[in-house]
């Protein structure tokens, strides 16, 4: 199935366009394709998926090559649950990268994508951010209640920070040059609020997955900033009391920001 893009997912894919495919494996030192990072993450919320059920349907937005989806299917059939599995995301080379015939792919858009089909799981990791802003975020998360069958549950591994401070900060950070694009993180003070306005009834904080440490290198790395561009985020950062904001700093070269990884159930 394919999709049309927005002109702000076009973007999204233009600044990206450095570690689509095959290259998404080996960003931020490996942290996404990291096998024992996405057991992690699956071995968090494995234990809170109905233990009755003996098929289970998922669903994995913005999967990239969808392998943490691969992984929790293998977790699942080991419990002697059946499976079935779709994937969707705007890049079409992350998708060529998966492999298994038995995997529905769908190359579209989260916000205009439409299914009629419902699921019993549905797991998000570091995507919400993508959307720049809060309205959009409810928007992205509503598709989500959309698509759940009415006992299911929707698993999110967030990107954060650790107060609305060092958030916004983050924000900044990213909105300051175009290259890398508009991103809104999340944090523990208002990220219940996003949920309720969307209409979960339930959310709950199921445990942490590792933490993702970025500097200057990866950026420059992934998105090709200079050095000038490096030297006015480290403006940014200096602007505000580093008591405010334990995860972000200046280094002699340039920055480094610590990303928290919580992992919510929400129903």
């Amino acid at each position: 199935m394919r999709m049309q893009l927005n002109e702000s997912s076009k973007q999204t894919l233009l600044c990206d366009s450095k570690v689509l495919g095959k290259a998404w494996k080996k960003t931020y030192n490996g942290y996404f394709g990291n096998q024992k990072n996405m057991q992690k993450f699956i071995q968090i919320f494995l234990p809170h998926i109905p233990a009755h059920s003996k098929r289970v349907s998922i669903l994995y937005p913005a999967s990239a090559n969808g392998k943490m989806g691969e992984l929790l299917v293998k977790a699942l059939e080991k419990q002697g649950v059946d499976t079935n599995l779709t994937i969707f995301d705007i890049s079409e080379k992350h998708l060529a990268q998966n492999h298994n015939k038995k995997t529905k792919k769908i190359h579209g858009d989260w916000l205009s994508l439409k299914m009629k089909k419902k699921f019993d799981v549905i797991i998000v990791r570091s995507s919400l951010d993508y959307f720049s802003n809060e309205k959009l975020q409810v928007n992205a998360l509503k598709k989500v209640k959309n698509w759940l069958k009415p006992a299911g549950v929707f698993f999110n591994q967030a990107a954060s920070l650790s107060n609305l401070t060092e958030r916004n900060l983050a924000d900044r950070i990213y909105s300051s040059n175009s290259k890398i694009g508009k991103r809104h993180f999340q944090c523990k003070d208002d990220i219940a609020a996003i949920y309720s306005k969307a209409g979960f009834a339930t959310l709950k904080k199921m445990g942490n997955a590792p933490p993702l440490v970025v500097t200057e290198k990866e950026h420059i790395q992934r998105y090709g900033i200079k050095a000038s561009e490096v030297e006015k985020i480290q403006k940014l950062i200096n602007r505000i009391p580093s008591r405010k904001r334990p995860n972000i700093t200046v280094t002699k070269n340039g920055y480094r920001m610590k990303f928290l990884f919580p992992v919510y159930l929400a129903r």
